[in-house]
């Protein structure tokens, strides 16, 4: 393989140079499965059960002698295909855009800047930047490494990690120890490196992989649908044989015996069922990516309607995370600045050796902070020596120590920043000083900024760990001279009160759990709304047992100095209490928290890619507002997911009903095959897009949270659906009887009938999405606006086209439409009234189940 360019290293590549490269080599993806085409669309589509059922149907037609019949059967068919092709289409646009979103982060250098790319815009000879917790997305030259460990065993299958480091020469080696891997993770340590292979041409890509052959398993709330539309199947075959049977017993016509079991058939079997959850899935995550909510797992959409808990970190999630350095202390003098103030000439050393302790690109907010401060007070834009080693934070080390070769007059420099409890008792002081600095850290986190300690040591110190040792053991830190304090201010997000207010008008649990020292987390956490009678920390919690640790966070809301166990720990004990726990977390460690919550949420800009795998939703700019609203639409989801399957549930008994009458009681075929498909336009549509549109009710937050157990289809809810349904076909009957009274033709009580149909329709419709009040899915649902506009130009085309009418089995005369408008009229009045006890009686049953 041909060496990349090197020329940029600096700089990066151009964004020209870049678009011209992807071009050339194509995106760089590793796995890549089938798109599902048009074609492929199409037939999964005409494969359905109701298109094979109006196949059956026209060909019956056809045998029959029916030859304009069956073409017009045909083409009622290609008309629901296409809109069917149509709303899959839609529903895959949207999936894409989401597995766009879904797509692995990387931080590239391009023409100066570092810059979050998605991974598949990678080109060979990009400048990468990895840290820990990056999950890497093409093979790359190692040009700077400190204390870089990799996780390879997706390519070795060997468990420990493998330790990576630069080349002596400082130009790339294709040497395994200076090569970084498609795949492989890193879980230590940071560096640089030049994109080397991307997509196919990566060492993953050449192995290939079966990772794209597998499937997510189905969610509760799919098994519960599946053996719903099977069980309804079974009986509707059972039903459709029997009614054939005996019409065609009755009428001594075979034929016409297999059109109604197919008409039955058709009005029975509940294909929709599939449609809904599929649109109402992909719709609402798409809904919720627009408010920087991605959505990874479709499990965790229903499960967000459960949630009673949300345990969620302070930096970036309440904060901004957007670090101040406000606050400076040493032993000689402190001081407060505005956010735009230089330190005079008494800091310049602790600014210096926080300088040094600091990552060289800046990324992370308190490092940014302490380097704009540095320059702006007068310190060098380039450090000096040069950086011979690298330990980051981690569980048993709470500060980051940075070795330097040369520079300031001394062979060696060891510069660390961290948590002042950690660092206090590495450093040459005697009790007064101790003492005295420990009030200092109480008073600057009291006014809720994060304060972090420097120290450093001199001369020709031991290292802070073997190069070769995991982390590097804390205990070989040598004895450190104390420099100071430094306090950040990262201000609470303006909307976090309200949202936390909101929270507790829905009955669920702000649990707030940070790294930050206890005066911090109770200052931000007062700001925030949060309970604070009592902050815990993470010392505290290694005394207690489970049992005791369950009973202190049935009270406790804040949570400080925790480590990722801790954070384990609570969430166990939350889930022990019956709780639907919520769980934010960003770090390597995080992953074991966010898989054991029931929703596990990654931070999308500061999280890292092992974070994002192991959670169910990610935060795309980590607000909690961004939370909680995600948990508002989980329930506006879920509840119209129920309003639309009991909708299917009600609007097929009066089909049913109508399709019945002639088998039970004789008479003329009032529903013919093209008519369900008519009706088929309308219920498709309502049951996915118009609810799916549906607004939430007023009182959707001020509930409690919905039960895990509750089922998406009860007893209760099913036998509401039906008895609703029932009083729809008593308006259809009544509607047949009153004709029949009249002496009515057959052409204009199969006219009645439809008519009648499609008003019952419309009044479910409207009294499933009005959740027991006026129909508030009524009020702004452009997709209702649509439904009914289509259905008026079609009925009006259908009734006005005389042809087109007599095709359809109805009456054709200019007074048809007028006769038709009175129909409508005098069952919608009907309807009406239904509709009224039908609110009273859903509206009852709600508050019964609240």
């Amino acid at each position: 393989m041909v060496a990349p360019i090197l020329e940029t290293l600096d700089t990066g590549l151009s964004d020209a140079q870049a678009r011209e490269r992807l071009a050339r080599d194509g995106p760089n993806r590793l796995l890549r499965g089938k798109p599902r085409t048009l074609r492929v669309i199409a037939l999964a589509a005409l494969s359905q059960p109701m298109f094979l059922l109006l196949l059956a149907a026209a060909s019956v037609y056809a045998l029959v002698g029916s030859a304009a019949d069956a073409l017009t059967l045909l083409g009622s068919v290609l008309v629901v295909a296409l809109i069917a092709i149509y709303q899959d289409l839609r529903t895959e646009r949207v999936l894409a855009t989401l597995k766009e979103l879904a797509s692995p982060r990387s931080r590239v250098r391009r023409e100066g800047r570092v810059l979050h790319v998605a991974s598949h815009g990678l080109v060979r000879g990009d400048v990468l930047l990895v840290a820990e917790g990056d999950r890497l997305a093409c093979d790359a030259q190692l040009l700077d490494a400190h204390a870089l460990a990799l996780d390879e065993s997706l390519l070795s299958g060997e468990s420990m990690p493998v330790r990576k480091q630069a080349p002596p020469t400082g130009d790339p080696s294709h040497e395994p120890q200076h090569m970084l891997f498609a795949g492989t993770l890193v879980v230590e340590g940071d560096g640089e490196a030049i994109v080397s292979a991307t997509g196919a041409h990566t060492t993953l890509g050449r192995i290939g992989s079966t990772l794209a052959g597998l499937s997510t398993p189905p969610s509760r709330v799919q098994a519960e649908l599946t053996q719903l539309v099977r069980r309804i199947a079974i009986a509707a075959t059972l039903i459709c044989l029997v009614a054939a049977a005996v019409y065609a017993l009755r009428q001594g016509s075979w034929s016409e015996g297999v059109l109604v079991g197919l008409t039955l058939a058709m009005a029975i079997v509940p294909e929709e069922f599939a449609v809904v959850w599929t649109v109402m899935m992909a719709l609402g995550a798409w809904r919720l990516s627009q408010h920087q909510v991605l959505t990874r797992q479709a499990q965790a959409i229903e499960a967000l309607g459960t949630t009673s808990v949300l345990c969620v970190d302070k930096t970036g999630t309440l904060t901004h995370n957007r670090m101040a350095l406000l606050a400076l202390a040493t032993p000689e003098a402190s001081v407060m600045l505005g956010a735009s103030d230089a330190a005079d000439a008494r800091f310049t050393a602790l600014l210096d050796i926080a300088a040094h302790a600091s990552a060289s690109d800046g990324l992370e907010p308190m490092d940014r902070a302490i380097l704009a401060l540095h320059q702006r007070s007068g310190g060098r834009a380039t450090r000096q020596g040069q950086l011979l080693q690298r330990l980051g934070v981690a569980p048993a080390r709470p500060y980051v120590v940075q070795r330097w070769a040369g520079g300031s007059g001394h062979s060696e420099t060891v510069a660390v920043k961290g948590a002042p409890e950690a660092l206090l008792p590495r450093c040459l002081l005697d009790a007064v000083e101790l003492t005295r600095i420990d009030r200092e850290v109480q008073r600057l986190a009291s006014r809720g900024l994060r304060v972090l300690a420097v120290a450093y040591a001199r001369g020709g110190a031991s290292a802070p760990g073997a190069p070769g040792a995991p982390g590097g053991p804390s205990a070989s830190l040598p004895r450190l001279e104390w420099a100071g304090l430094l306090g950040f201010a990262d201000p609470l997000r303006e909307d976090v009160p309200a949202a936390i207010a909101t929270c507790r008008l829905a009955g669920i649990r702000v649990v707030m759990i940070t790294g930050d020292s206890s005066a911090t987390a109770a200052a931000i956490a007062r700001q925030a709304g949060l309970d604070v009678t009592r902050v815990v920390s993470g010392a505290e919690l290694e005394l207690l047992d489970d049992e005791a640790l369950a009973s202190l966070t049935r009270e406790v809301s804040v949570f400080a100095r925790v480590s990722p166990q801790h954070k384990l720990r609570i969430v166990r004990a939350l889930q022990a209490q019956g709780h639907v726990v919520a769980m934010t977390g960003d770090g390597v460690n995080d992953a074991i928290a966010l898989r054991a919550a029931n929703i596990g949420v990654a931070m999308g800009q500061r999280g890292t890619d092992v974070a994002r795998e192991a959670a169910a939703l990610v935060l795309l700019d980590d607000s909690f507002a961004a939370l909680v609203h995600a948990v508002r639409s989980g329930r506006r989801i879920f509840l119209n997911v129920q309003h639309s399957v009991n909708y299917l549930l009600a609007v097929h008994v009066p089909i049913v009903v109508v399709s019945l009458l002639p088998v039970l009681f004789g008479g003329p075929v009032l529903l013919l095959p093209l008519h369900v498909v008519f009706l088929e336009l309308i219920i498709d549509p309502a049951c996915s897009l118009v609810f799916e549109a549906a607004p939430e009710p007023a009182t959707l937050m001020t509930r409690a949270p919905r039960p895990a157990s509750v089922r998406l289809v009860s007893l209760r809810g099913a036998a509401r659906a039906l008895g609703a349904g029932a009083l729809a076909a008593l308006v259809v009957a009544g509607v047949q009887l009153l004709g029949q009274t009249l002496g009515w033709g057959e052409a204009w009580l199969r006219l009645a009938a439809l008519s009648s149909l499609v008003v019952a329709n419309l009044a479910l419709l409207l009294a499933f999405l009005g959740d027991g009040s006026l129909p508030r899915g009524a009020r702004g649902n452009r997709a209702l606006g649509w439904l009914l506009v289509g259905l008026g130009v079609s009925s009006a085309l259908v009734l006005g086209i005389a042809p087109l009418a007599l095709r359809f089995g109805l009456p054709a005369g200019p007074g048809v439409l007028w006769a038709a408008a009175a129909l409508l009229m005098a069952a919608a009045v009907l309807a009406a009234r239904l509709l009224r006890l039908r609110r009273h009686a859903t509206a009852a049953g709600a508050a019964q189940d609240a």
